[in-house]
């Protein structure tokens, strides 16, 4: 016959053991979830904040482009039959709808082709870019560009985190004005809000981009 012997410290985990063992897996396991997911969060928060910071500069920079061209008429067109009869060539209008916010404006621009005149003839206003609205919709969180001659609706131009837009009228003084006839200086500020709240202040992160233009003839 032949006998084994247990060594002495040939044995199992006691219940006690394995127990311990089991919870320091556990809180190991855990503490790794939790920095794994603080990463992911605090990726996706850059992400967001990338994501905002651009729509801001890329609508700035676009509300420039187009405000650039404001009052351009090298065959001095004060009148036009477009889109209705008796239309007042304005190189810019102030709040356009009227509510008392600056966060519209219109545009009038012979540039498509410069042909004296304004968005094309009468019963053919086909001339695209000549008289053109450019708004915030706060309901959407969008700029729209709505052209006032061929558009049937407005056009979004953003996507949909756009919080604010802002212009402020300045004179050839640089003197904040309320007279379009006196407007030298369109100032552009435009707010961006990320998609989602940061997890470590509890906000939504905001960014703001600015711009300014000089009228031409101004």
């Amino acid at each position: 016959m032949v006998t084994i012997e247990r060594l002495a410290g040939d044995r199992g985990f006691s219940m006690v053991e394995l127990l311990i063992g089991s919870v320091v897996t556990l809180l190991v396991l855990g503490a790794a979830l939790t920095v794994t997911t603080q990463i992911q969060q605090g990726y996706t928060t850059q992400l967001d904040r990338a994501g905002e910071r651009e729509e801001a500069r890329f609508a700035a920079d676009w509300l420039a482009r187009e405000l650039r061209q404001a009052g351009t008429n090298p065959y001095g067109v004060t009148v036009s039959a477009c889109p209705a009869a008796n239309t007042n060539f304005l190189p810019i209008r102030i709040d356009p709808d009227g509510d008392g916010v600056n966060d519209d404006i219109r545009v009038n621009a012979d540039v498509n082709p410069p042909n004296q005149l304004l968005g094309g003839s009468a019963g053919a206003c086909i001339e695209a870019d000549e008289d053109v609205t450019i708004s915030h919709d706060p309901a959407t969180r969008m700029i729209t560009r709505f052209d006032n001659n061929v558009d049937a609706a407005p056009v979004p131009v953003t996507d949909s985190v756009i919080t604010q837009l802002q212009f402020t009228y300045l004179d050839a003084n640089r003197v904040w004005t309320v007279n379009p006839a006196a407007v030298a200086f369109v100032q552009i500020l435009v707010t961006a809000q990320a998609r989602r709240m940061n997890p470590q202040t509890g906000q939504f992160d905001t960014f703001t981009a600015g711009s300014e233009v000089r009228l031409r003839a101004r």
